[in-house]
């Protein structure tokens, strides 16, 4: 199998495709670095990197190489489809994790809490399992 080429994250499409087609893949440390990787210097770059990341994870969940569906009956272990599919749906959890950071900031800012307040008498009823007397 060659490179796959055609994708931002091509090293993730062609791992993929390599696992639908039955090979075996190893984590390699030899006592010499066999490669030397280059990282981001700065903030401006890892975010670049990071958004090219994203991107390239949301081009393959709307492909036809997604892992929820490619190669169903291949050779593509289940744990492995489990791997890839929580690669590529990462970028989606900033949705919560944006309302996760900002709703409890939003709430403290405007005096407004979205849980709302129990009484001590309610809190004990219900945590004895009494039943709630109406009000008269």
């Amino acid at each position: 199998i060659g490179w796959i080429y055609g994708s931002v994250t091509e090293d993730i499409l062609t791992g993929f495709k390599m696992h639908c087609r039955g090979w075996k893949s190893v984590y390699c440390t030899p006592t010499r670095p066999a490669f030397k990787g280059s990282a981001p210097i700065n903030l401006s770059d890892r975010l670049h990197q990071v958004l090219r990341w994203a991107l390239g994870s949301v081009e393959i969940f709307m492909s036809r190489h997604c892992p929820l569906w490619y190669a169903y009956g291949g050779r593509l272990k289940w744990l492995e489809r489990f791997a890839y599919t929580n690669t590529i749906v990462y970028p989606f959890t900033s949705i919560p994790l944006i309302a996760y950071c900002t709703i409890p900031a939003v709430c403290l800012l405007t005096g407004k809490f979205i849980i709302p307040t129990v009484s001590a008498h309610h809190f004990f009823q219900a945590s004895c399992g009494l039943p709630a007397l109406a009000s008269e």
